[in-house]
């Protein structure tokens, strides 16, 4: 089994601080699409982490389900949830959440987890990500690092290639762009990928 698979793995990262995916703050990606874009319903953010993309939806009196199976990383968001906010935070692997959560979502975020979960899981990512959208529900992934060579990971190298074939026939693609608001060292190697689920 490949480290990444394992929760322990993660728990030492957090524990020793070590977090560097973790921007200390939303998302700028995010934060702007949610100033023009509203978004009702319930929403998911997959491998959560420490939670700032979480709290960052959560502003919009949305029901947002955060999922981590790492304990530490929950924890962490559980210290900083808002009073009043319809935050759930569920310790569990990703993988997990079929059937259970099947057709659940309106919308599900995804940033760093993909590109953290062994590389042989993708087409499952895939899979788990259309049962739990209900139809028409969407997708809104920023997919990282594009074009890094395969040295191993995590972060793993991500195709768009890659993607949009397993996305294919399951999600329609509404946008694909390079975001102006990517922080500074991570531009031109993050891509916005936004689906709806067919």
């Amino acid at each position: 089994m490949n480290e990444v698979s394992n929760p322990d793995f993660w728990d030492n990262l957090y524990l020793e601080n070590n977090a560097k995916w973790d921007l200390g703050k939303p998302t700028p990606i995010l934060t702007h699409h949610l100033e023009y874009n509203n978004i009702k319903g319930s929403a998911c953010v997959l491998g959560c982490g420490n939670g700032h993309d979480v709290i960052e939806l959560s502003k919009q009196d949305l029901s947002v389900y955060a999922v981590d199976f790492s304990i530490e990383a929950i924890n962490s968001l559980n210290n900083k949830i808002p009073k009043k906010s319809k935050i759930k935070t569920l310790h569990m692997d990703i993988f997990d959440l079929s059937p259970k959560y099947n057709n659940k979502f309106d919308f599900i975020f995804e940033y760093t987890c993909y590109c953290a979960i062994d590389p042989i899981r993708r087409e499952e990512y895939f899979d788990l990500v259309y049962s739990i959208l209900r139809p028409n529900g969407t997708l809104f992934g920023i997919f990282l690092p594009l074009g890094k060579e395969d040295v191993g990971g995590p972060p793993f190298s991500v195709s768009i290639d890659e993607i949009l074939n397993n996305t294919s026939g399951r999600f329609k693609i509404l946008k694909n762009f390079f975001s102006s608001k990517s922080i500074e060292p991570r531009k031109g190697s993050e891509k916005v990928l936004i689906f709806e689920k067919i």
